[in-house]
């Protein structure tokens, strides 16, 4: 009976459209559309049917598509990252990596507060509506962003005036909050063409992106120096290519239309505010490692466990890449054979996964010397411990990311931000406590304890529902 309970639930919630907690937008940025239902379904049969789950060859489309798109952009990362690795300063790298871990809490955040409830409200209302909905709110972002970054470089201009910062932290200041205005604007064009389903305009646009962005890389590296304000404009430069293109595409197929804006925020407001509470908690969980690391060790270390985690990048794409298109598919398979089945699925789905992750660990392990010494001409304090930790948190972020699609799927969104919110309490407990004892490996110990209480949780809650 708890079974059949747990599926009627799902069904019903994923038929009404209505999400009853607020977290799935901090979870998922994948969220599931539901088709318009002329009256209540009979059995659950036609209510499983009247959701818009895509089938399989329209799935490995989806899937093949946000894979590619996925390591186009990580392996410009990759490349610009190891560039600076092999050809700048431990300084200038560091440098980067904090600039581009600001980036990353300013996409998280506006992904939370605007593109997330955006994509739920969307698909919801007519086409002219849906249409004057974007446009309006992409001239609101547009005029909120501006004013906002006009604010944000008084920062860097009264440290550096106040001898605070250097020139060049000032300038990488400086550059940064240009390219997270820019980059803002990039993302809320990309989660349009999201909602209108189309990724392959996305990947076409993101490889302007990537097309502008390596050049831009090269140019930093053998160019003028600082080095690290050069990469800061690259990626400045590449946000604005990429969304120059976006819009010229929405402008042609559906076009923008202008609309107050005011009665949209006021709608989402209830959807965005503790959404963009939780992606700020995660990225506490995920990237503040790096701000420790600054602030207690300096630069040089913060490059060497960046520098180590650049050789694991592989693993981390593929699970990003698979596991935003388990929501709709977990969804669907709850609500045909139940969470038992679902949570086997999963694991298959994470044994297949984990299997390449330990040939590629293989791989980097063996030729580990080479990749360091040789390839990047770095020589890393503890590079081995780095290297097993970096292992052990991608495998972890795997099979916590798999399975936490399940509790999405019956909507646990609330324990589920409590459980991130514990583990970003005890990750940095960890890192800040354990950094004077055993250096830069304590912030990966922390995030791997942080891991940890996540995945028992996850676990443990899944155990529940199949009771």
């Amino acid at each position: 009976m708890r079974k059949c309970g747990c599926v009627q639930d799902a069904a019903a919630s994923f038929e009404s459209g209505r999400f009853r907690h607020l977290w799935l937008i901090f979870f998922t940025t994948l969220t599931v559309h539901v088709c318009p239902i002329g009256g209540p379904a009979r059995t659950l049969r036609a209510r499983v049917m009247a959701i818009r789950i895509p089938i399989p060859g329209r799935l490995l489309r989806l899937f093949s598509t946000a894979v590619i798109d996925q390591v186009l952009l990580s392996g410009a990362n990759f490349f610009i990252g190891f560039l600076l690795i092999r050809h700048t300063s431990d300084a200038d790298y560091g440098l980067f990596v904090l600039a581009q871990s600001a980036l990353t809490l300013l996409v998280s955040a506006q992904g939370a507060w605007l593109s997330g409830p955006m994509a739920v409200l969307a698909p919801k209302k007519s086409p002219d509506r849906r249409r004057e909905m974007i446009g309006a709110l992409e001239i609101s972002q547009g005029r909120f962003l501006r004013v906002l970054a006009l604010l944000a470089l008084i920062v860097p201009a009264v440290s550096y005036l106040a001898g605070i910062w250097s020139g060049v932290v000032a300038l990488v200041a400086a550059t940064a909050i240009i390219a997270g205005w820019l980059g803002l604007q990039r993302e809320y064009l990309r989660s349009v063409l999201l909602i209108y389903s189309r990724p392959h305009s996305m990947l076409r646009a993101d490889m302007v992106y990537v097309a502008v962005l390596i050049p831009g890389a090269v140019f930093a590296v053998f160019g003028p120096k600082p080095a690290s304000v050069w990469a800061v404009v690259a990626l400045a430069v590449a946000a604005w290519s990429g969304a120059a293109v976006s819009h010229r595409m929405l402008a042609r197929d559906p076009g923008w239309v202008r609309g107050d804006a005011k009665p949209l925020w006021r709608e989402m407001r209830p959807l965005g505010t503790w959404a963009a509470v939780g992606a700020v908690i995660y990225w506490l969980f995920s990237q503040s490692y790096n701000y420790i690391l600054a602030g207690r060790l300096g630069l040089t270390a913060v490059a060497s466990v960046n520098a180590t985690r650049l050789l694991l990048m592989p693993t981390i794409v593929l699970t990003v890449g698979v596991k935003g298109l388990l929501i709709p598919s977990a969804a669907a398979w709850l609500a045909e054979s139940g969470i038992g089945k679902l949570t086997r699925r999963l694991l298959l789905f994470i044994a297949g996964i984990a299997l390449l992750d330990l040939i590629y660990f293989a791989f980097v392990w063996i030729f580990r010397d080479w990749l360091v010494g040789d390839l990047m001409h770095k020589v890393i304090a503890d590079r081995d411990l780095l290297l097993i930790l970096w292992a052990c948190i991608s495998l972890i972020s795997l099979v916590r990311d798999v399975l936490q699609s399940a509790l999405l799927a019956l909507e646990r969104f609330q324990p589920l931000a409590w459980l991130t919110a514990a583990g970003a309490i005890v990750s940095l407990f960890i890192m800040w406590f354990g950094i004077t004892r055993w250096g830069p490996v304590a912030a990966l110990m922390g995030q791997m304890a942080g891991e940890f209480v996540n995945l028992a949780g996850i676990i443990f809650l899944l155990r529940q529902a199949q009771r």
